[in-house]
């Protein structure tokens, strides 16, 4: 069965009598003995760490002002960071760029050493692969986004319950519930004042002293956030593959909206997360590639140009790096002698 071979890095040209290998495109293949391989392509992987804060509202948070003389907030929701990004950069079979080897003494021709991201070996007619190494996956989506990762701080939202006097019959309206409360906060305060002045007539020293002040906080913090509701973190993670493009120096990765978070490049409600890329062009000048116009058959071969690569919220940069991005640099023609 015709194998693809993924191509990274060029070797040491096979020595031995002179038989000329030429590298033509796949599609115009002939010779049953012929070897198809695919150039790389680049793909960069993006991760946006972002992180949600949620406010519930408490249940007397209307009568705040009125018991506490604060202000509190009056409707539930969630408020999205982005944190932090990172880029970087790997390697896959260019669909586009697969060409086949004639050998004419149908002996081996190692051209190509595999790279440490990977070697793939896989039919033509595009069965699953025989082998993959490396980050190069199958399946890999473009532009899409990957499952979410989320990290949850740990946070009770159930508010504590104001206990009812047993010796009232009569139900009491939330107000009243409210002012229980109040009073309640207002108490445990004067209690620890008065633990911590000496006021409260018990003999509490050290380390007793210190449970109770720290369980007077603790009710004190249940009560406030009877009026003040509760707050609560999370960090949720995205990763997304941008393919770049040798036309096009600016990708959409993602959207996002301070209050629906990370959202899908097409939806238009949110604002654009972008890549923006700008090529070194120095692959042009390599002389690999000044001698390929010297050259005529041999093998294809890339060489990737160096990227200087951002990812910007608005003008707000959140993540830089430089990488080698194949699409941006130059396709050659090297002369490889088969052996007999």
């Amino acid at each position: 069965m015709k194998k693809v071979l993924v191509l990274g890095a060029l070797c040491a040209l096979v020595t031995g009598a002179s038989a000329q290998v030429k590298a033509y495109k796949a599609d115009q293949m002939t010779n049953p003995n012929s070897v198809a391989y695919a150039l790389p392509r680049t793909v960069v992987k993006v991760r946006v760490v972002a992180e949600k804060e949620s406010v519930r509202v408490g249940p007397y948070a209307r009568f705040a002002q009125k018991y506490l003389g604060v202000i509190a907030p009056l409707a539930d929701k969630d408020i999205y960071t982005i944190k932090s990004a990172t880029l970087c950069g790997v390697q896959e079979a260019d669909p586009a760029e697969v060409y086949a080897l004639d050998n004419p003494d149908k002996s081996p021709v190692r051209i190509y050493d595999p790279t440490p991201e990977g070697f793939v070996a896989a039919p033509l007619d595009g069965v699953e692969p025989a082998g993959i190494a490396g980050p190069i996956r199958k399946g890999v989506r473009m532009r899409g986004a990957g499952p979410d990762v989320i990290s949850y701080v740990e946070c009770d939202t159930a508010f504590l319950k104001v206990p009812i006097d047993k010796q009232s019959t009569v139900e009491k309206s939330a107000e009243s519930m409210a002012a229980d409360a109040a009073n309640m906060i207002f108490s445990l305060r004067r209690h620890r004042l008065d633990l911590v002045t000496g006021e409260a007539g018990e003999n509490v020293f050290g380390g007793g002293l210190k449970a109770a002040l720290d369980e007077i906080s603790r009710l004190e913090q249940e009560y406030l956030a009877l009026f003040l509701g509760k707050q609560y973190r999370q960090t949720v993670a995205r990763e997304y593959n941008a393919l770049p493009s040798k036309d096009e120096n600016t990708l959409v990765v993602c959207r996002f909206s301070d209050t629906a978070g990370l959202l899908p490049d097409n939806d238009l409600s949110a604002r654009p997360i972008t890549l923006e890329m700008t090529p070194e062009k120095k692959a042009e000048a390599s002389p690999l590639a000044n001698r390929n116009k010297e050259i005529k058959g041999g093998v294809f071969y890339r060489i990737a140009d160096m990227v200087n690569c951002r990812l910007t919220d608005g003008n707000r940069q959140i993540a830089q790096a430089r990488m080698p991005i194949y699409q941006f640099g130059v396709v050659v023609q090297v002369p490889v002698t088969a052996v007999k």
